[in-house]
Order: structure tokens, then sequence, then C-alpha cells
């Protein structure tokens, strides 16, 4: 009889770690989006502070996503039938991580800047924010296509089901 595979499987890191950063990227780019409008008003101050805390955050899990992805790739590459969609998931990866890196250190160096410089670094720092969380919807069609049309990372069952049986008394 079959056995269950564990739940704690090394190319199950990935996607336990994959959500937490793609909502916190998410909201710091529907943020960017909305701060140029938002400033000005009474709560812009502490829109600009949710931002930055949700881009780092965000930043910080981002990272970790990757390396558990790539724990996973070394893994999965062997066992789905069209690695080029992984490879291609794993190159976009890189891609966002770089794209909400750069947003990131825009956001630090506009907290030393004034003027023109400080409002020139912010508007850089929310168009990459931007442009990250459209590249990240574009990564999660990927990992989706990886997961719901070649099952990386997901156990499938035996036809009849046998593993999921309890055994005979």
């Amino acid at each position: 009889m079959a056995e269950l595979p564990s739940m704690w499987r090394t190319e199950l890191w990935h996607p336990l770690s994959v959500h937490f950063p793609v909502a916190l990227l998410t909201g710091a780019g529907l943020l960017a989006l909305a701060l140029p409008l938002l400033s000005r008003t009474r709560a812009g101050s502490g829109l600009r502070f949710s931002y930055s805390l949700l881009l780092w955050a965000g930043l910080v899990g981002f990272w970790i996503a990757y390396y558990t992805g790539r724990l996973a790739y070394t893994i999965e590459v062997r066992r789905i039938c069209d690695p080029g969609v992984l490879k291609e998931h794993l190159l976009w990866s890189y891609i966002c991580g770089a794209i909400f890196s750069a947003a990131a250190a825009f956001d630090l160096v506009r907290v030393f800047l004034r003027g023109r410089l400080r409002l020139g670094a912010r508007t850089v720092g929310l168009l990459l924010t931007i442009g990250g969380a459209v590249c990240m919807a574009y990564l999660g069609h990927l990992g989706a296509k990886l997961v719901y049309q070649q099952a990386a990372g997901v156990h499938v069952p035996s036809e009849d089901c046998a593993e999921f049986s309890d055994p005979a008394p």
C-alpha cells in the first residue's frame, strides 16, 4: 500500500513562504498607486509609513520565498513535464526581486534627501513598486501554471486512492 508523503517536504516550503510577501507587496503596489493622490491629505504621512512597512516586510519575505523556491527548483525540475515554465518562473522571480529591491533602495535613499531629489527618489521608488507588482502578477501566473497544469509540488494520489484508506484491522 502506498503511503502519503510528508507535509514537510522541502518542495513544500516554497508555497508556505510565498503568500505573505505576495500580499504585502501587492498592498505596497496599491499604496504606490494611491500615494500621489493622497499624500497631501491628513492621512498622507501614515500612508507613506504603511507603504514603506509593506515594501520592506514584503521584500524580506520575498527573498525568503526566493530561497525556498530555489530549493524546490532542484527537486521539481526533474519531476515536471515542461521544465521551461519552471526556468521562466525562476527568471521572473529574480527580476521581480531586483525591481522590489531597487524600490526599497529608493525608499531608503529618499529619507536622506531634500527637495526635488527627495521627490524624484520617491517617484522612482513608487514607479518601481508598481512595476514590481505587475511583474509579480506574471510571476504568480507562471507559478499557477506549474501547480495546476504540471502538479509541481503536489502529491498525485493513486488511481484507487488506497493511501487514504485505513489499514485493515
